[in-house]
């Protein structure tokens, strides 16, 4: 019996007032360029990726911590000329703490077992993030892993601009939990969380 292929994504999805904010410029984004990839994605950090066994739900779920530590700020970040996207992808950065890329490093090697396929990306990695990509199947392990809350991917640079001159007023940044969602195609469907 061939096992179903599925690809996964472990994040941290925020609090009420994080997710409203974050809704809030994804609707304004809309408006400006309605096809911008990752649009209509659900509000979340990505803390790793991978392809496994559907019938392995449980087992994936059951590495999720409980508690999520703490990010130290939020502010916005451009990733300029994305390698995954090929637009500028606006988004709100999260400064991380140690204790995250433990919990990412720890999350990375317990799922190295069940990985049976690398998430495949439109660009050959260099550096860090190919080391990742061959060692976990995703190139954003360690380090080099910039925690963020996408906002979309644009071919428009004036909203990018118009946005990044507001001030982001979150008070309360560290509430959130931690999700495995199963990701088909544009749909994220969120099979537990913390």
């Amino acid at each position: 019996m061939n096992a179903e292929l599925v690809k996964y994504g472990y994040f941290w999805v925020p609090g009420n007032e994080f997710q409203e904010l974050v809704l809030s410029w994804k609707k304004k984004a809309e408006l400006v360029e309605p096809d911008a990839t990752y649009l209509h994605h659900p509000v979340h950090a990505t803390l790793f990726l991978f392809y496994g066994e559907k019938q392995k739900e449980v087992e994936y779920a059951s590495l999720i911590k409980k508690d999520a530590p703490i990010f130290k700020s939020a502010e916005w970040f451009v990733f300029e000329n994305d390698a995954v996207t090929g637009g500028d992808t606006l988004t709100i950065g999260l400064e991380k703490t140690l204790d995250w890329e433990i919990l990412q490093l720890d999350l990375a090697e317990g799922l190295k077992p069940y990985i049976l396929k690398l998430v495949e990306y439109p660009n050959e990695w260099s550096g860090p993030f190919k080391i990742s990509h061959q060692n976990y199947g995703f190139p954003f392990v360690g380090k080099h892993w910039l925690p963020h809350v996408s906002i979309a991917s644009f071919k428009n640079k004036s909203f990018i601009q118009e946005a990044i001159h507001m001030p982001i007023e979150i008070n309360e940044i560290n509430c959130g939990e931690l999700a495995l969602f199963r990701i088909e195609g544009e749909t994220h469907t969120r099979i537990y969380a913390s």
